[in-house]
């Protein structure tokens, strides 16, 4: 029922919504990079499918796959999220989100910070794709 990212760092969680079907989060990490989630359910050709199998056009591609988590929300765990990472070359930790050392965050931070406006642009985005790949 839920994102294992969130499960084990709630504080984590930045946003979730549902759109075009799809429920989806943006999360950030320890270094101040965002990034999104969406899950799609039992029947999808998605579903249970490594991230490298899928075809997304997305921010950097995407480099996550894993079922959902049990969290006490009710409803079956049987979901699978696809998610993207904004920490690719170019992109740059978001210095307001980030709890690492200072000077690693200066030297990660060469690129353009990906927003919280993108990241959910990008989350909305793969929700429509998700919804396409479910209709072909």
């Amino acid at each position: 029922m839920c994102l294992s990212v969130v499960v084990h760092n709630p504080s984590c969680l930045l946003a979730e919504g549902r759109w075009a079907g799809h429920e989806w989060n943006v999360v950030h990490n320890a270094m101040g990079f965002r990034c999104g989630y969406v899950k799609v359910l039992p029947g999808h050709p998605w579903h249970g499918r490594g991230y490298d199998k899928i075809r997304a056009d997305i921010h950097g591609g995407l480099t996550f796959g894993q079922p959902d988590v049990a969290c006490n929300k009710g409803g079956p765990d049987n979901g699978y999220w696809v998610g993207f990472d904004c920490a690719h070359s170019n992109d740059a930790p978001d210095p307001a989100l980030s709890s690492s050392d200072p000077e690693l965050a200066r030297m990660l931070g060469q690129g353009t910070v990906r927003t919280q406006q993108y990241a959910e642009a990008e989350c909305r985005r793969l929700c429509e794709q998700a919804r396409d790949a479910q209709a072909s």
